[in-house]
């Protein structure tokens, strides 16, 4: 417009002083919203959107401010955020740098000892089948708890109406406040490492949510699980639970009770011995029941089955046995003398030389027929045999023979060798 100043700003004093006026009049605000799209950088700091159904704001929560959180923020958490609201310079970008954060509905400790048991358990640690057994009668127990506590003080005096203890040794911890998780947990390692113990034991008194923290630490329910030794977790009141409770070998549910469980009293044992004598005495006389309806039986076998009328029997089968085969034999011996009686007779009324005679005279023209057909007959009466000495083959015709063949000539007696000069057909 002419003629007059206008008021031109930089864009960065516009951002500057738009950001000096959201800072001026929201120097703090508590806002709730649905944490959308969360991050954790790896410098520790947190960011994320807070929004409602029509609106969402950027926020930024700085590590100094967010390691007060009792609990792990994930998206969708609807939550109550205090800060104040802001301009970030670089982007000129409104966002709220937030300076506390807690869980709306349920408190910061309970939503995180629920998010923490829901990935403990999503790991395993709680199943059945990864815990040791608590020995019966163990000899060497591992006390973790506060030295001034009203916890020891009640273990104890149970353990004085106890018996099988040897040795209880105590590891002084704090059981509450920032230093106790750390103290617990170094106490569980120690005791691991020892390997001395036959079972370890963490408890204290109850409390609040707050007094039991420490129980709900992550370090120390994971050396709780990796403990060499079984655990047994006795924190609080029945009512009571900590993630301890779910991780350890045995779970009771206060201190005393934890110590009326490591050893039995005297009129427990008393009980056991009297019940134990019972049991006994009836397995015995079962027993000696049972033997005296054998020996019953096997009385009754006897005299059913006597073995002086047994060898009696066997006695008289014997003979009877020897008398049939004497008899077996005789008649044996009789049927052969007839049957050779009977030979006797036939080759008496028969001549062997008149039966052998015609096969004789049968051998002899056989006997003929075979000289006269041997190969050597003919030689005898003077013919030869001429074989082509190449091959061997007996030769019948001159039809194959050609001059200087040589031929093999068998005699009677002797062999010759000879040439042939020429050859002539039989036809010509």
């Amino acid at each position: 417009m002419t003629g007059e100043t206008r008021a031109i700003y930089s864009v960065t004093e516009l951002v500057q002083s738009a950001r000096a006026l959201l800072e001026t009049k929201f120097a703090y605000v508590l806002v709730e919203g649905e944490l959308g799209r969360f991050t954790k950088h790896p410098s520790g700091h947190m960011y994320f959107d807070l929004k409602d159904d029509k609106c969402l704001i950027s926020c930024a929560f700085f590590k100094n401010s967010n390691q007060a959180l009792t609990f792990r923020p994930e998206t969708g958490l609807t939550v109550i955020v205090g800060g104040v609201l802001t301009l970030y310079e670089a982007r000129g970008q409104f966002q709220m740098n937030v300076r506390m954060m807690e869980p709306k509905g349920l408190g910061g400790l309970q939503l995180a000892f629920e998010q923490l048991k829901r990935k403990l358990m999503a790991e395993g640690l709680f199943d059945e089948g990864r815990k040791k057994p608590i020995p019966a009668f163990p000899r060497k127990v591992a006390l973790i708890t506060s030295p001034s506590g009203a916890a020891i003080q009640d273990f104890m005096k149970i353990l004085e109406t106890r018996v099988g203890i040897d040795e209880v040794d105590l590891f002084p911890v704090k059981v509450q406040g920032a230093e106790a998780p750390e103290e617990i947990r170094k106490a569980i390692e120690e005791v691991s490492d020892l390997k001395k113990h036959d079972v370890v034991i963490v408890t204290r008194g109850g409390g609040s949510l707050e007094d039991l923290a420490a129980f709900n630490d992550e370090g120390v329910v994971r050396a709780l699980a990796n403990c060499s030794v079984p655990t047994i977790s006795a924190v609080g009141h029945e009512v009571d639970f900590t993630l301890c409770d779910f991780v350890a070998d045995r779970r009771e549910p206060t201190p005393t009770a934890a110590a009326a469980h490591l050893a039995p009293g005297y009129d427990e044992i008393k009980q056991r011995f009297d019940h134990l004598e019972h049991r006994l005495r009836e397995a015995l006389q079962n027993q000696l029941q049972d033997k005296r309806r054998d020996l019953t039986e096997l009385l009754k076998t006897l005299r059913d089955r006597r073995p002086d009328l047994l060898l009696d029997q066997a006695r008289q089968d014997l003979d009877y046995r020897t008398d049939d085969l004497k008899n077996a034999l005789q008649n044996l011996l009789k049927d052969k003398q007839v049957h050779l009686q009977r030979m006797g007779d036939f080759l008496s009324q028969v001549n062997p030389l008149q039966m052998v005679r015609p096969y004789g005279e049968k051998l002899k023209g056989l006997e003929a027929q075979l000289q006269a057909y041997h190969p050597h007959g003919p030689l005898k009466r003077g013919y030869a045999i001429v074989s082509d000495k190449k091959t061997g083959k007996i030769l019948r015709t001159s039809k194959d023979l050609n001059k200087g063949d040589r031929l093999l000539i068998q005699l009677q007696k002797g062999r010759l060798e000879s040439e042939v000069v020429s050859t002539e057909d039989e036809n010509a």
